[in-house]
């Protein structure tokens, strides 16, 4: 069941970050803590993802403005590596209570609070948003769906947008794994997991690159958001 769940997580997860730009490491945080603890499912959801990323940024990357990719990745990468050490001294159970209001407040603030938000396109701002990310990266693996509003506004063009995004998430990615690595919240137990989800999100890539144009990018988000408020409020009632 393990394996069947990895699996479709990363397939569909593929297809959703292939067609919005984000998205694919918070479709799989909200699979993954059902059936890994709080140490083992953001370890591998990243390391899942990295490849992917990789990938993106590659296809992406002449487009990338440095100017506004650059100070809020740094942000992002340091606050990031300094959060990771804390979270082994921190109690699973109250982690995974944390994580389920987390994503229930994030479903919330992109499907009630962010269309009426736009956040100044300013390197401060970027920053600031950078470096808050950062920590919840640290902590849970999801730092992405705030940096987007963030790059939304900064960036000159869709593509542009698409190509900061992924520099982020390849250099936060590699950040997060090395800082996993050592303080020890990467084991090699799911490194079988891992591989197989590596495969998987990659074909999903391949699917959601035939049918971007066929779907809704902002119909996707919505209903990717709804699920997951759904995940945060059943992970929630699960530990009360």
């Amino acid at each position: 069941m393990i394996w069947f769940v990895v699996a479709a997580a990363s397939l569909v997860a593929g297809i959703i970050q292939s067609v919005t730009g984000f998205g694919s490491v918070v479709f799989l945080m909200m699979e993954l803590p059902f059936y890994f603890d709080m140490i083992d499912a953001p370890a591998l959801a990243i390391v899942i993802n990295q490849l992917f990323c990789i990938a993106l940024f590659w296809k992406y990357r002449r487009h990338v403005q440095w100017r506004v990719a650059l100070p809020p990745t740094i942000a992002f990468a340091v606050t990031n590596l300094l959060t990771m050490p804390f979270v082994n001294g921190l109690d699973l159970q109250i982690l995974v209570l944390v994580f389920a209001a987390f994503l229930i407040l994030l479903a919330l603030y992109f499907l009630v609070v962010a269309k009426r938000v736009r956040l100044a396109p300013k390197p401060a701002a970027g920053v600031i948003c950078g470096a808050l990310c950062g920590v919840s990266a640290g902590l849970f693996a999801i730092g992405g769906p705030p940096m987007a509003l963030y790059y939304v506004a900064a960036a000159e063009d869709h593509v542009s947008y698409l190509a900061c995004m992924q520099f982020l998430f390849t250099v936060t990615g590699i950040t997060g794994i090395v800082g996993r690595l050592y303080s020890g919240l990467l084991r090699p137990e799911i490194l079988p997991y891992a591989a197989a989800g590596t495969v998987c999100i990659l074909l999903g890539a391949v699917v959601g690159g035939r049918i971007a144009g066929k779907l809704n990018a902002n119909v996707m988000r919505t209903v990717v958001y709804i699920f997951v408020g759904i995940s945060g409020v059943i992970l929630l009632a699960q530990q009360l």
